[in-house]
Formats: C-alpha cells, sequence, structure tokens
C-alpha cells in the first residue's frame, strides 16, 4: 500500500495528516501557528512531524507517493511558493516545495485552499461523478474553486474562481476587498451580521446571542439557529443572503454551464433555509436551458474539508 501527505497551513493553525493511498487517514497532527509566527519555524515543524508520523507508523520514505500542500493565497502553484497570503503576513516567497522536497525527495504539490477544496469536493465528495464542477465556500468570505472539463481552472494568473468579488450592486455595501456591492458583501457571514442590526430589534438580537454562547455580536450562525427556531426575522435574513447567491450562481451558471455547484459552511448548517432562496434566484435569474442543468448542493466533506483538500492534491498532480 502507498501513502500520502497532506499539510494545510492555516492563519491560526496548521496540521499535517498521513492517508493511506484510499484517502483513509492513518494519523493526523495539528499544532497553533498564528499570523506572526516565522515561517522557517513551522516548515521545520512539518518537517519534523512528517518523520515523526512515518516512523511511529513503520512506513518507508519510498512508500509516500507525493505530499499536498495547502493554502491560503495568493501563491504561485507551478513554483510551489507563498507570496503573502493576508493571514500570513511573514509568509512572503516562501518556497514550501523546495524545503520539502529537499527534505524527502518527493513530488510536492502547493496549491491554493479554495482550489484545493474544490479538487476534494469533485475527487471525494458533492461533485463525484461531474466534468463541470463549481464549488464555493460560504462563511466569512466567499471564494472557491473551478474544475472545467474534468480538470483545476486556474485562469491567466491563477486567480480563477473569485466569485465572491462579482459585482451585483455597484452602490451597494463596501466589501472587504474595496469595491461595494460584490457578493461577500451581501451574502456572506458578516453581511447576515449586518442584517441583524439593520432588521432585528435589541430583544430579538439578545435571544440569537443567547443561542451562540460565548458570542457577544449577532452572527450567521445565531440566525440560522434562531430561523430554525420559528424566528421570521432571521428567516427574512437568511432568505435575502440566499436570493443574492442565487444572483451570483446564475451569473456563473450562465457563463460556466456547469453540472453542479457545492456550497460550504453556511449552506450546510442552514440547509434549505438558504438552499431555497438560492435555488428560486438561479430559476428566475439563469436561462432554463442551463438551470435545469445544474445541481446546487452542500458540500459533503465537512469537517474533513481541510485534510482531504491537502491529500487529494497528491493523486491529482497532473489535473
Amino acid at each position: 500500500m502507498d501513502y500520502l501527505i497532506g499539510v494545510d497551513i492555516g492563519g491560526t493553525k496548521s496540521a499535517v495528516s498521513l492517508a493511506d493511498d484510499h484517502f483513509n487517514i492513518v494519523a493526523r497532527h495539528s499544532f497553533i501557528t498564528g499570523a506572526q509566527t516565522d515561517p522557517d519555524e513551522v516548515l521545520d515543524r512539518f518537517i519534523q512531524t512528517i518523520r515523526s508520523l512515518l516512523d511511529d507508523h513503520r512506513i518507508a520514505l519510498s512508500k509516500v507517493t507525493g505530499i499536498g500542500v495547502s493554502c491560503g493565497g495568493p501563491l504561485d502553484p507551478v513554483e510551489g511558493v507563498i507570496l503573502s497570503p493576508p493571514n500570513l503576513p511573514l509568509w512572503t516567497h516562501v518556497p514550501v516545495r523546495r524545503r520539502l522536497q529537499e527534505a524527502f525527495d518527493r513530488p510536492v504539490t502547493v496549491e491554493n485552499d479554495a482550489n484545493a477544496t474544490a479538487l476534494a469536493e469533485w475527487k471525494l465528495g458533492a461533485g463525484r461523478g461531474t466534468r463541470n464542477f463549481i464549488y464555493l465556500t460560504w462563511g466569512t468570505g466567499i471564494g472557491g474553486g473551478l474544475i472545467l472539463d474534468g480538470k483545476l481552472y486556474r485562469g491567466a494568473t491563477g486567480m480563477a474562481g473569485e466569485a465572491g468579488h462579482q459585482t451585483l450592486l455597484p452602490d451597494g455595501p463596501l466589501c472587504g476587498c474595496g469595491k461595494r456591492g460584490c457578493l461577500e458583501a451581501l451574502a456572506a457571514g458578516p453581511a447576515v451580521a449586518r442584517m441583524c442590526h439593520e432588521r432585528a430589534t435589541p430583544r430579538q438580537i439578545q435571544h440569537w446571542l443567547e443561542l451562540t454562547p460565548g458570542e457577544t455580536e449577532p452572527n450567521a450562525k445565531g440566525v440560522i439557529r434562531a430561523a430554525q427556531a420559528g424566528d421570521e426575522t432571521a428567516a427574512g435574513i437568511l432568505k435575502e443572503a440566499g436570493r443574492y447567491m442565487g444572483i451570483g450562481l446564475a451569473n456563473l451558471i450562465q457563463i460556466i454551464n456547469p453540472e453542479r455547484i457545492a456550497l460550504g459552511t453556511l449552506a450546510i448548517h442552514a440547509g434549505d433555509l438558504l438552499l431555497a432562496p438560492v435555488r428560486e434566484a438561479i430559476a428566475k435569474y439563469a436561462w432554463p436551458q442551463l438551470s435545469t442543468a445544474c445541481e446546487v448542493v452542500p458540500a459533503e466533506l465537512g469537517d474533513r474539508a481541510q485534510d482531504m483538500a491537502a491529500l487529494v492534491l497528491v493523486s491529482v498532480r497532473d489535473g
């Protein structure tokens, strides 16, 4: 049996996974990284952790097919260099591929985490069996990856899939990217929180906070729980966020003509409270010849997504 190694690099924590060639995780080790952690120290720890996991399970390096590295962009997947992600400000032009290849003499694939998760969902989750598939994160931000004609599509500068920053309302709310009226500014978690302050009474907000112990400000999780409990204001907020997401997806469907779109986090937790208005807006704003050919579903990998995103890169190096 051969083995795969996945390295997930995050601004808060990172993890190394060891899996067999059927993506069954044999061992996993995670640790706190933090935005101000020196990248050389983190890479040294990755190298030590990989060696320890292999030694602990008596797996020879020759049985390792390769190493997949998933990290937030921007990065250069061709050269395997992390260029300076916002959540890792010290990681400027860090040659991750070279460091890991020098340590292990195994193929190393480095990819943007959204693209890597799209590949994982396509190969192992909600995108199985498709040739044209879109995966979108839907949480604090909205981003994703495109699988077109059975291959990851990166675009001219490696930044394809930034669906959250399509403009839907030119004079709409300010987005974190600096533009106004982006899909992300209208439908992501912070947009849901903004609508709480705009539409809910102080008493409602207090109740929603009680549904999410430890939180001091209303957030999407509390709104979802309130809507699930029958609160009409909360349900209305989700309906509007879902409508905007549906308009954004209708644009993608009109241009790309995918077979399936999988939506992450909020869609998984809210179910039809978000997916119903999403599908209604798609039916309204995309041609029926295109919309009826495309399923919109929740992503499937859940808590395994980050580990699978890194591991799947080993098996799709040529994709």
